[in-house]
């Protein structure tokens, strides 16, 4: 009588409990299939292993979401810096420019000296800075045809 070899016979019982039964796949609906799917996105090659969307970003749009800071320092011509001049620099590259301060009050603001604790703030976005600045007594509103950012009392402080 030959020995009989059971390695083979316990290899093949083995793996065969591990092998999974296939599961029937649910049927979906061309509806359902399409709002799962998010819109294709226009890419392009730049370069060996880079691709670029073409879509723009929220920044490109709205210049004043853009996420900067600035260090505003004293120097010897200008030893106090004013609100106007912060505003400004906050401003600069936006294509963005500020009202023209035709009141008193706008003009009395403008002139202002900026806190010492906000010469040097950021990363923050330029319209949370801009507010920052201006503080709570004061509004911002932008004109976008104009390109212009002014100022207004708030209707809190009014009464």
């Amino acid at each position: 009588m030959t020995p009989f070899n059971i390695w083979p016979v316990a290899a093949v019982l083995l793996l065969s409990a591990c092998i999974s039964k296939p599961q029937p796949v649910p049927a979906v609906t061309t509806a359902s299939a399409a709002s799962a799917t998010p819109a294709p996105t226009e890419v392009v090659h730049t370069a060996r292993y880079t691709l670029v969307s073409l879509t723009p970003e929220d920044t490109l749009r709205y210049p004043l979401r853009q996420i900067t800071s600035h260090n505003l320092v004293i120097s010897k011509k200008t030893p106090v810096i004013t609100r106007g001049d912060a505003l400004h620099t906050w401003l600069s590259g936006t294509g963005y420019g500020l009202c023209l301060p035709v009141t008193d009050d706008m003009r009395q603001f403008m002139g202002s000296p900026l806190p010492d604790n906000q010469r040097s703030s950021g990363p923050l976005r330029i319209s949370d800075a801009l507010q920052l600045i201006a503080g709570s007594a004061w509004q911002m509103s932008t004109d976008e045809v104009t390109r212009t950012v002014c100022f207004q009392h708030s209707p809190q402080t009014l009464s």
